[in-house]
């Protein structure tokens, strides 16, 4: 069965905006409001959240909180191994250094861009984002910064290193003793701020919202 046809495209009716199916791409017309329901798609009957309200005042201050964590996690030991009595402190970038110097070189890089480059990059740009949205800023500034943000979020792997640490730890912690340091927990609490700023960092809606503002000053 077809889906029903919709209005003219170009003239949504108020209140809605034009949208596309998260799953089939199926265009549908979406409720601005919340308190409307939440629409679900007329071919696939998927739910959609690209109306669902949003606030670019979420998103900044867990990138601003997140940010501050990056630098303890970044700068002090994130775990002590002790091998013989020997205590070896490991950082989150000098482990990216130790791999550089060792000659794997590309590796390193890798974990460098991974781990602390791509991560920060992201926070900075939905700090942007949403300074440039509240500022009112021009909207090829605002398309180009969140398009960037959709080509970073890729490169982001902390949840990748956590896993490597854990792994570690489980293979080595019969050959010697592991303490984690306060740079472990302030990496854990920036890894929970990242996805938490991502999460309520709505692509979707942002991109609506910077539609929305132009056609009001049409």
């Amino acid at each position: 069965m077809p889906p029903p046809s919709l209005p003219e495209l170009d003239a949504p009716p108020p209140g809605q905006v034009l949208v596309a199916c998260a799953e089939c791409d199926q265009l549908m017309y979406c409720p601005v409001r919340s308190n409307q329901g939440i629409p679900r798609c007329p071919a696939c009957g998927a739910a959609q959240q690209a109306s669902r309200p949003f606030d670019p005042a979420t998103p900044l201050a867990i990138a601003m909180a997140a940010l501050i964590l990056a630098i303890p996690a970044n700068i002090y030991p994130q775990l002590t191994f002790s091998l013989l009595g020997q205590p070896n402190y490991y950082t989150l970038i000098g482990g990216a250094q130790h791999l550089l110097d060792s000659g794997f070189w590309w590796v390193g890089l890798l974990v460098l861009i991974g781990t602390v480059a791509a991560p920060l990059g992201l926070l900075l740009l939905i700090l942007l984002v949403c300074l440039a949205w509240f500022s009112r800023a021009p909207t090829r500034i605002l398309a180009r910064l969140l398009k960037w943000y959709h080509h970073l979020t890729s490169w982001v792997m902390l949840d990748v290193y956590l896993l490597s640490v854990i792994v570690s730890v489980v293979k080595l912690k019969d050959l010697g003793d592991f303490e984690f340091s306060l740079g472990f927990y302030c990496f854990v609490l920036l890894l929970l701020s990242l996805s938490a700023a991502m999460i309520t960092f709505n692509q979707e809606r942002f991109w609506d919202l910077l539609e929305e503002r132009n056609r009001a000053r049409d």
